[in-house]
């Protein structure tokens, strides 16, 4: 179906009195959520915002830079999974209902147990679908993942990655209930009218990330502090997709007043891609790209391990985490204790076993381009953006 395209501006459903939108932000002292209330607040977006998280500000590890985009009086404690609080997580301070709403919460660690992603997010992003489309919401923006996608093929790779129209088959446990969720949300829409768009992320990394970029460099700094060789499963050509946490909240915030002013209509032939834009940098970035960055930062030695040790890992995924578990976790905590470091820091070299699947995260981000007319400030992954992550760890006492 035609795309409708980006109106520059804030939506005119707006109901507050100054004409900017009043934001509600669900997980907001989360990765994303704490940088989209940095976002708004630093570009005076947003007549009012409201913060609601499960934890509270004082125990969200939030770095000074946040303290008036997350301060006290814009957060309240909340579970939004659970439908008794949705009344008052609605309730905006001022204006009469909320303009734009992100949902930033939901369960983020990978291999837990299929139970608490289905209590975690879907029953969290379901609920506020149906808050959203009974009160009738401009926009409702969901954060998804680009591992929805079936594994592409290496020339669907080397042709610029999977569009929203690709073949769907999540890879992890976490990206099969995030497809869920969209699922659940594309219901809503034709049955509800719910006005919503689904962003599907890259690997996003940034200041003070905690996530895939951060184990990586764990892990190599515990290699540089044994003089060892880093070496991966798997090639260097393996796609390992990603983006910048501020390009991140750019993209939510256009997708936001697309959505409000220019929803897809919502037919029975309507597509979940419709309604989906996948969010990634240009730079491409694979195992290789990694490997070079860690080698020069860390002055270490990287490569790849030969094809015997990767057949064998494939068949034999758990044993071979469970080894690498063992060799690095101690000399991790020898660190920290060494440079004087609490151990119950947020940053550690734990592998998880869905972490090293051999499947590429390849993303092309053409349509939010086009239609949202979405732009990068870090267009790739390179030394200078993992020496900022390295210098906001050492900011907060987090690195060893």
């Amino acid at each position: 179906m035609a795309e409708p395209t980006k109106q520059e501006g804030a939506s005119n459903s707006s109901t507050s009195t100054d004409g900017k939108p009043a934001v509600l932000i669900v997980g907001g002292l989360g990765y994303i959520g704490r940088f989209l209330a940095l976002h708004l607040h630093q570009n005076n977006l947003a007549s009012e915002v409201r913060l609601v998280d499960k934890v509270l500000p004082q125990l969200a590890r939030l770095a000074p830079e946040f303290s008036e985009a997350c301060s006290q009086d814009k957060f309240m404690q909340a579970d939004a999974s659970r439908e008794q609080s949705l009344s008052r997580i609605f309730t905006p301070i001022t204006a009469s209902e909320y303009t734009y709403v992100f949902n930033c919460g939901g369960e983020t660690r990978y291999s837990q147990d299929e139970s608490v992603y289905s209590a975690r997010s879907l029953a969290l992003s379901l609920n506020l679908g149906r808050e959203c489309a009974r009160r009738k919401t401009p926009a409702l923006v969901e954060f998804s993942t680009g591992m929805v996608y079936k594994p592409p093929s290496s020339s669907a790779v080397s042709s610029g990655g999977c569009a929203e129209t690709a073949n769907l088959k999540p890879w992890l446990k976490i990206a099969k209930y995030k497809l869920q969720v969209e699922e659940g949300l594309e219901k809503l829409a034709k049955e509800q009218g719910l006005k919503y768009t689904s962003l599907r992320l890259a690997h996003v990394y940034g200041p003070y990330d905690v996530g895939f970029i951060a184990r990586g460099l764990c892990l190599a700094r515990v290699y540089k502090s044994q003089g060892k060789e880093m070496k991966w499963l798997w090639s260097k050509d393996l796609r390992v997709n990603t983006v910048h946490v501020s390009d991140v909240c750019r993209a939510a915030w256009s997708a936001a007043t697309w959505c409000a002013d220019n929803p897809p209509v919502a037919t029975s032939s309507a597509l979940l891609s419709d309604r989906a834009f996948n969010i990634v940098d240009e730079g491409d970035t694979s195992q290789g790209t990694l490997a070079t960055i860690f080698g020069s930062i860390f002055g270490i030695q990287t490569g790849f391990q030969g094809t015997l040790i990767s057949s064998f890992a494939r068949f034999n995924l758990d044993s071979v985490v469970d080894d690498v578990n063992e060799e690095i976790l101690q000399p991790w905590a020898d660190l920290l204790k060494e440079n004087g470091i609490a151990e119950s820091g947020p940053l550690t070299p734990f592998m998880e076993k869905e972490l090293l699947k051999d499947c590429d995260l390849s993303l092309n981000a053409a349509k939010a381009e086009r239609v949202l007319g979405w732009t990068r400030s870090k267009p790739k992954l390179g030394e200078e953006e993992v020496k900022e992550v390295l210098d906001s760890y050492r900011k907060m006492n987090w690195w060893p």
